[in-house]
This record gives structure tokens, sequence and C-alpha cells, in this order.
């Protein structure tokens, strides 16, 4: 605190500067200030804040009831949304309809496009020499067409031999329409022997043809014959529609690789057994001397043998796992 004549500094308790003698008002600051302080919480102030503030509750309720009628309204119409999609929409009648008219048009689209690709693959391929077609790669050529084109595919081999005529070529062209009647299921042959379970390489023998199955709709499926460019309903030729079946060309030429090797393996494993017991008749037959020489030539057949055996039996059930799975 300093006077306010001389400018000397002076203490709060003091009530005259020790410099000039003046007297020191404090009460003049005490009283300006009780005045600042009055008129700073007069009534002005008050009444003022009173009124801002019921506005404010009043535009906050206004909002409130605002949001609660929009709210209301959303709910209501999505109530009546609901009940019109359960009600109407989902109705067994509009709904089965509905999804009959599409998979018929689906199958529709992929049956002109299963006869689009027969006929032209027809006409640029032949894979002929003598007139015998090569129907093995000619059918993995139309299953990789079909699947660039997003329609489901099988490589099929059965035990008939096909026309090699042209269907485009007939003069009466065979009438379809979209009734499942005119599509068909697979079904396999029975690949091994009921009683032995033993593999039936005489039916495998016997697969002398190869063709494509398109599944143009969930569960049903389309004949193509690649030897011919046409296609054939299970009302004209069942057997299209019945033999093995693979999901893709990798399946199928494994499957001819691995027949092919368990041919080799099970004529190389039935010599070598009859090998066996020939020696073992020898053996039996021989003195007590001659047991001795023949002793370790026994050991030796029985070892190659048994690894013969170890091979063939992991070539069949490799097998029997791939006509399993197709």
């Amino acid at each position: 605190m300093y006077c306010s004549n001389c400018g000397l500094k002076v203490d709060a308790e003091d009530f005259f500067c020790s410099g000039c003698g003046k007297e020191i008002k404090i009460k003049t600051v005490i009283k300006d200030h009780e005045s600042c302080t009055s008129s700073f919480r007069g009534p002005n102030f008050t009444q003022t804040g009173d009124c801002s503030l019921n506005k404010l509750k009043k535009s906050i309720r206004y909002y409130s009831l605002t949001k609660l009628w929009v709210m209301t309204l959303i709910c209501v119409i999505g109530c009546m949304l609901t009940v019109y999609s359960v009600f109407a929409l989902d109705s067994p009648k509009s709904h089965g309809n509905s999804s009959e008219a599409q998979d018929n048009f689906r199958k529709e689209i992929n049956i002109q496009t299963c006869e689009k690709i027969a006929t032209e693959y027809y006409g640029s391929h032949t894979y002929t020499e003598d007139g015998i077609y090569d129907c093995d790669d000619m059918a993995q050529d139309v299953w990789n067409m079909l699947k660039a084109k997003g329609i489901n595919a099988r490589i099929a081999v059965g035990d008939f031999e096909s026309g090699s005529k042209s269907r485009i070529e007939d003069e009466k062209p065979v009438r379809r329409n979209l009734d499942s009647v005119n599509f068909g299921k697979i079904s396999s042959y029975n690949y091994t022997y009921q009683d032995t379970g033993q593999l039936n390489s005489d039916m495998i023998d016997n697969l002398t043809h190869a063709w494509v199955l398109a599944e143009v709709s969930p569960g049903f499926w389309l004949a193509i014959e690649c030897t011919g460019g046409y296609v054939v309903y299970s009302n004209e030729n069942e057997n299209y529609y019945h033999g093995l079946a693979f999901s893709n060309p990798k399946n199928y030429r494994s499957f001819l690789d691995l027949y092919r090797d368990w041919k080799m393996q099970t004529m190389d494993y039935e010599n070598e057994k009859l090998f066996c017991n020939r020696l073992a008749e020898t053996y039996n037959n021989a003195s007590y001397s001659e047991k001795l020489a023949m002793k370790s030539s026994m050991e030796i057949a029985e070892d190659r043998l048994r690894e013969k055996e170890q091979v063939f039996l992991e070539t069949d059930s490799g097998l029997k796992a791939l006509l399993r799975g197709g």
C-alpha cells in the first residue's frame, strides 16, 4: 500500500504517512469496494438470470418433446413395415412364386450356356483320328469352359459307347422344358465288390467313355456329350446320369494315374505272392540241409512280398478314397 500524496510505502494499519504526514483514507477504499460489490449483487442481475434460466428450461422441454414425438413416429413406421414384410412379402405363396421364377430363369440361362458351349466347342475341336474321339481331353476342356461361366460341373465316365452324330444336324431337334423330369441326379457305380470290399477292376476296365455333367439347378444335372456337341436330358438317355463322377479334371487325371499304378502293382504283388508260395512249398518238401541253404532266400522273398503288399495297399486305399470323394 502506498501514500496517495508522496508515494511512500505504508502499512495497512497506519493512519498517517511517515513521510509527509498525510492522513491515509482507508474508509474511502472500503466504501468504494462495498459500493462496487453492492452494485454487482443488485436486483437487476438476479432478475435477468432468472429470465434466461426460464427460457433455457422451456427450450430444453420443447426439444425433448419434439425428439420424443419423432422417435415415436419412427417406431410406428418400423412396426408397420415389419408387419407388411411378414404378412405380405414373406407369405408362402408370393415367396414360392418368386423363388420358383428365379430358379427357372437361372436354369434357362444355364441350359443356354451349356448348349452354346457344346456347340461352339464341337465346331472348333475334334481330338479324333480314324473316327476315334479323345473324350477324356474333350471332357476336361468343356469342364473348364463351364467353370469359367460359373456353372458347377463334373467329369463323368461310363461303360457305354456314345453316338458321334451331332444333334444340331438332326431334322427334329429335341424338345425340352424346365420340368425336373428332364434333368437327372447322379448315381454312382459300385466300384467295389460288396462281399469282399475289393476294388471292382472289371467294372473300371469297362469305363469306355467320358462326358460332362453340368449342374443347371441345385441338385439337377444336364449331360453334355462333348464328342457330339449336344446336351442329353435324363429322359433321353439315363446312361449319361449313371457312372463315376469327378469334381474336377485334377481328380479325374489322378484317378487315371492311380488306377494304372494299381493294376501294375496288383500284378507285381500277385506274381510275388505266387513266387513265395512256390518257394515255400519247395522249402517244406526239402531236407534239413536243403532248408538251411534255402532259409536266406525265403527271408528275402518274404521281405520283398511285404514291401510290394505295402505299396499295393497304399495305392488301393488312395484310389478308393478318390472314388468315394469324386
